[in-house]
């Protein structure tokens, strides 16, 4: 089942799991490297919040199960980040 997410319940979202420094910071990166290094707008997206991801004690990643389990708990952090960022930053 997909559901549609609405910027208010996205920002909420990653609000209770992100300060807003840090969601800022992230942005402010990918907006960097796209405009200033001309980098593919995908490519740095999503190599940003997996850095991102990677940097965060997070125990909501399922790193010891299996690896459907793992990408089924990574997802659930990868896509509203994916769209908080293409919204931030007007990309679609």
């Amino acid at each position: 089942m997909e559901y549609i997410v609405t910027r208010s319940q996205l920002t909420s979202f990653l609000k209770r799991r992100f300060s807003i420094d840090e969601l800022n910071d992230l942005v402010l990166l990918v907006k960097h490297r796209i405009e200033d290094e001309g980098i593919m707008e995908e490519m740095v997206i999503y190599d940003e919040i997996r850095n991102f991801l990677a940097s965060k004690k997070n125990d909501d990643i399922n790193d010891n199960g299996t690896e459907q389990e793992y990408w089924d708990s990574y997802l659930r952090y990868e896509t509203p980040l994916v769209e908080f960022v293409r919204s931030t930053l007007n990309l679609k």
